[in-house]
Order: structure tokens, then sequence, then C-alpha cells
């Protein structure tokens, strides 16, 4: 996966110490996060990391400030987005393996998606990242499934690649979860039957 785009250009280097210590407050922040602490306050976070509060507002002006680094460490830490084996296998081994994929991704790391989501109409780099973890999904989606896609018209194949896209996005997995009261098991089946279908196409094509 290529470098993620909202790194801040032309950061100063920091001694080994530094950057261990900025690294455990970044994992602080999106341990907080992901244990339902939306947002965790410098406090929280400096705690959580065994640093002063001084020095948290050393490496970061504010939260917000470290929300944006915090974007480019969870790819780091958590490889939910790499999808290996593209385009090997059957059509139902590459559904079930790429349903999998989201499933796991969105198990762990919706909280994050959704702090992500809260912010980016007035905070430019969140609306990057965002943006940015959806190109990678539509790629993976055109990468993944191109022997099918390759039989549809480019209008059709533009309409299955935006459905099989929106249908794993984390919008959808809350749906599924919070308004539908669906276990990630039912979820799971109902994205595999769905994409098959969306994939499979009919004779009216």
């Amino acid at each position: 996966m290529s470098e993620s785009p909202w790194r801040t250009p032309g950061a100063p280097q920091r001694t080994p110490a530094a950057i261990r210590r900025r690294a455990a407050a970044l994992d602080a922040f999106i341990d907080l996060v992901l244990e339902g602490n939306l947002p965790p306050t410098p406090e929280q976070v400096a705690e959580r990391a065994g640093i002063s509060i001084a020095t948290f507002f050393r490496y970061f002006e504010s939260l917000n400030a470290m929300r944006h680094d915090a974007g480019a460490r969870m790819l780091e830490r958590f490889r939910f987005l790499e999808l290996t084996k593209i385009g090997e296998g059957s059509l139902d081994q590459r559904v079930e393996a790429f349903v999998a994929l989201r499933v796991a991704l969105w198990e762990k790391l919706s909280p994050l998606a959704r702090l992500q989501r809260t912010v980016v109409l007035q905070d430019k780099d969140a609306a990057k990242m965002v943006d940015y973890v959806r190109g990678v999904m539509v790629n993976q989606v055109r990468d993944h499934f191109a022997p099918e896609l390759r039989e549809f018209t480019v209008a059709q194949r533009d309409d299955a690649v935006a459905l099989v896209a929106m249908l794993t996005s984390v919008e959808s997995w809350e749906q599924f979860r919070l308004a539908y009261r669906r276990s990630p098991a039912q979820t799971r089946r109902a994205w595999t039957n769905a994409i098959r279908a969306i994939l499979q196409g009919d004779d009216d094509r």
C-alpha cells in the first residue's frame, strides 16, 4: 500500500526515544477510541501512554492534530485494508475472502471510522483520509473481481463496483449491526450473497 497522503511533509527529525513516546501516545489515542472514548481527552491519552501532559503538547498542538496523525498510525498497526491474493480463486472464494476482510475491518475499527466521519465537514485532513480509504476499497473491488467485471458494459461495471463498495462500507456495517440488529455472522452472510448476485449479473445485461 502506498504511503498515506495525509502525512505531514517536512516533519522534523526526532530521537528514537521521542519517536517511541510519540507512537505510544498515538497508540493510546487509538486504543481509547476503540474502547468507546469518543474522543478521549489529552489527559486520558497522556495517562494511558505514560507521558506527561506537557510532553503530549510537545508532540501535538491539539487533540485534532493527534487525530490527524493517528490515521497514518492506524494503517501501520492494522492491516485490514490489505487484501492478499487479489483476483485469485473462484468467484465464491474471492467473495468470501473479500467479505471476511471487510467484516474484520469494521469489527475492529468502526469506532475510529465513526470519529473521522464526525469531523469531515470541519477538518479537510479528516475528509482527505476518508476519501483515501474509500479509494483503496474501490480499487480493491475493481482488481479482485476483474474477471466478472470484464463481462459488463462500462456503465454496468461502474454500478457494480459502487454497489459492492457501498455494501461493505462502515456506514453499511453500522446499519446492519445497529439499525437492523444483525450479528457479524448474519452481516457476513448477507454481504456474501448480495455481492455474488451483483457480480453474477443476469441474462438481460
